[in-house]
């Protein structure tokens, strides 16, 4: 007795050559699957809360007279001071804004590259020699970065939310990054993100509705890029291969 016919199967209904392929979703499919957690909205009102100071502080200033006042401030020393404050720990993107203020857009922005420029070489410099004193301060910002090779770890770190500029530029060479990667990758991206900053100092004499609207939303597209590129790479990095003997390691 002939066995009986078992059931036909998809893959008996296709041509020859042909293999049927799952449907990519769409963007607005991934854009529903996003989950918004706690702590992004807890920085989301903290921006609009900082968004509101910064507002009612614009209106208690006469920027007009302190653009002018300003213009009269030693150039020299501004420069020296918006390069070494942030090794030492100062917010960088105000000294951004006095950069804008100051010197303009154009040589604002020639000015703030070339001063993160000698803030990486310095810090890359001092960390080797106190290694030891840089290691107990940064511990903590250490232990959440992962086991990498050398470029995705600088971009990693570069990324990270909620981690100051000064910590940034002293944990990678704390871990062994070397100097080229180091400076190949960190330079271009935290010149891209000092834009906003010596842009605001420009314009902060005549702004209006639309230059405001064209700021947050600069923004906000330099944060959602940066927070795509970081959970992207924190995927990856995940899902890759095991590290090799010669990778970075944290010094114990």
């Amino acid at each position: 007795m002939p066995p009986p016919a078992s059931s036909p199967t998809p893959e008996d209904h296709q041509g020859p050559g042909i293999i049927l392929r799952q449907q990519a979703p769409t963007w607005w499919e991934k854009c529903r699957r996003i989950k918004v957690t706690p702590q992004q909205w807890r920085l989301a009102a903290i921006l609009v809360a900082a968004l509101l100071l910064l507002s009612w502080i614009y209106r208690q200033i006469d920027v007009a007279a302190l653009h002018d006042r300003a213009a009269h401030i030693n150039g020299p020393v501004v420069f020296i001071l918006m390069t070494v404050l942030p090794l030492l720990g100062f917010p960088v993107s105000v000294l951004h804004a006095v950069a804008g203020v100051r010197f303009g857009l154009g040589w604002g922005f020639a000015l703030v590259a070339i001063s993160i420029l000698l803030q990486l070489l310095a810090a890359h410099r001092i960390v080797g020699l106190a290694p030891n004193f840089f290691a107990r301060r940064l511990n903590a910002l250490r232990r959440r970065l992962p086991d990498a090779a050398h470029q995705p770890l600088t971009i990693f770190t570069m990324l990270l939310p909620g981690a100051p500029y000064s910590a940034q530029i002293y944990v990678l060479p704390l871990v062994g990054v070397p100097l080229n990667v180091y400076l190949a990758w960190s330079l271009p991206i935290n010149v891209a993100r000092s834009i906003v900053g010596i842009a605001f100092g420009e314009f902060s004499d005549r702004l209006s509705p639309l230059t405001v609207s064209l700021f947050l939303l600069y923004g906000v597209i330099i944060m959602v890029l940066s927070a795509w590129s970081f959970q992207r790479l924190r995927k990856k990095i995940a899902a890759g291969r095991p590290p090799a003997e010669d990778d970075p390691k944290p010094p114990a």
